[in-house]
């Protein structure tokens, strides 16, 4: 009786899962879409600017690369030759 049970559950469940992954249907007319595109399609709104956490930690990224930190170095690009025999 669990076992049935079990399996009659999971079946149901699969079937629920398929149906609900069905593709919606469409409830216009393609008169009404035409209409619709005709008059010139959805209005794009402002986007309300809100601050975040990570947006104010990447406001100013610093990238800092081999070069940046060459040209801070003074001398002759990074390297001190030294001659043994001055150690």
């Amino acid at each position: 009786m669990g076992l049935s049970l079990k399996i009659g559950g999971a079946l149901l469940a699969l079937a629920l899962g398929i149906w609900m992954g069905m593709p919606g249907r469409y409830t216009q007319s393609i008169d009404d879409i035409e209409q619709i595109m005709a008059s010139g399609g959805a209005r794009h709104r402002k986007v309300k600017r809100r601050f975040t956490p990570l947006a104010w930690l990447q406001r100013n990224p610093t990238a800092r690369g081999a070069r940046d930190r060459k040209s801070e170095q003074s001398g002759s690009g990074g390297f001190r030759l030294e001659s043994p025999e001055g150690h």
